[in-house]
């Protein structure tokens, strides 16, 4: 008799916990609930400036949506290149507070977004949706037009030195600047020459205008606080090198740009010419390359090249006879180098 109430407790207690783990079951199931309406406060075309990174740029809106669990709530708004359905690589997804019905962007924060899925400085179609984690519902898509901007490093004196001449009107404020990233008054950076006149002359000057001083030709060579004008014998682009310690100054014409090395169509024996693009002012070349490493030469030759010093490791940022640049797979791959402005060199190897 007692070994029958025994089991009688255990079968009620059983009962019980399964009776309760079945309700807290039960609560847990979500119901399925409308998809959201999104909204945005602007959408006609809208062009980014990194002048103005911290103004407010767009702000998102949408309605609850009832899934009979609000804890479980959480959005996704997901921003893709227009055509590409929400797909891998060509999408950024930005998470939003569970209670919040609402996701405003500053111009630098969309910015960050954009730079992950479209190229920087060209009018692009993206595609916005919310999306709810709990269910998988997806509200409408709106259809923006954007120009994200490219991300730049602004130096004055003594981090650069701004160039002013007959080519660019004299000046020093929209004059191109070469750079001291090292901050020890050894400068470079490649500036075009290409326009203006048929005799560039300028002088290096010590910030946005002639109040601080310049520099000036003491010589072939040679620097000197004032100074005559410099010269360069030919429009074109040029590297211009200048030691302000030394006062010192050298110029390289650019005549076009190349890949070479074991990662190249060429290997280390001759260069697959990149193409310079006007409009851009950037070079690029669409390729094979094999497994191996590569670097940029300009001229065919090695008296300027450029490659990717490992500072910690490699940044897309390339140094004036830097190292080797390592391809990890052969693929066809499209490189773009972008060096005309002064202090902010990148360069792009994008798998195809």
């Amino acid at each position: 008799m007692k070994s029958l109430f025994s089991k009688i407790l255990i079968l009620a207690a059983a009962s019980v916990l399964l009776w309760s783990c079945e309700k807290d079951e039960t609560r847990a199931v979500l119901k399925s609930g409308a998809a959201p309406t999104l909204a945005a406060n602007r959408t006609t075309p809208l062009v980014l400036a990194q002048a103005n990174a911290s103004q407010p740029a767009l702000e998102f809106t949408w309605g609850a949506v009832d899934y009979g669990y609000s804890d479980a709530i959480q959005y996704v708004l997901q921003i893709a290149r227009s055509g590409t359905n929400f797909a891998g690589a060509s999408t950024t997804e930005v998470g939003v507070t569970k209670s919040a019905l609402k996701k405003g962007f500053t111009v630098a924060e969309l910015n960050v977004e954009l730079n992950k899925i479209v190229a920087s400085g060209v009018a692009s179609d993206v595609d916005v949706r919310l999306k709810a984690d709990a269910s998988g519902i997806v509200s409408n898509t709106l259809k923006l037009n954007i120009t994200p901007y490219r991300v730049l490093v602004q130096y004055g004196f003594p981090a650069a030195i701004n160039l002013a001449g007959n080519f660019q009107g004299w000046a020093p404020a929209t004059g191109p600047q070469i750079v001291s990233l090292a901050n020890d008054g050894n400068y470079a950076g490649f500036v075009d020459f290409s326009t203006g006149t048929p005799a560039p002359e300028f002088k290096f000057v010590k910030g946005n205008d002639w109040s601080a001083g310049d520099f000036g030709s003491a010589g072939a060579g040679l620097l000197t606080n004032g100074g005559n004008n410099l010269q360069l014998p030919a429009p074109g682009i040029y590297l211009i090198r200048a030691n302000t310690t030394a006062r010192t100054w050298t110029s390289d014409r650019i005549n076009g740009w190349g890949i070479i090395g074991s990662a190249t169509a060429g290997g280390w024996n001759s260069d697959q010419d990149l193409t310079w693009n006007a409009a851009s002012k950037t070079y690029t070349i669409t390729t094979n390359l094999n497994a191996g490493e590569l670097k940029f030469r300009a001229n065919d030759d090695w008296v300027v090249n450029l490659g990717d010093n490992k500072n910690p490791g490699v940044d897309g940022k390339p140094e004036l006879g830097g190292d080797n640049i390592a391809i990890a797979a052969a693929g066809n791959y499209t490189i773009t180098l972008d060096i005309m402005i002064g202090g902010n060199w990148v360069y792009v190897i994008k798998k195809n």
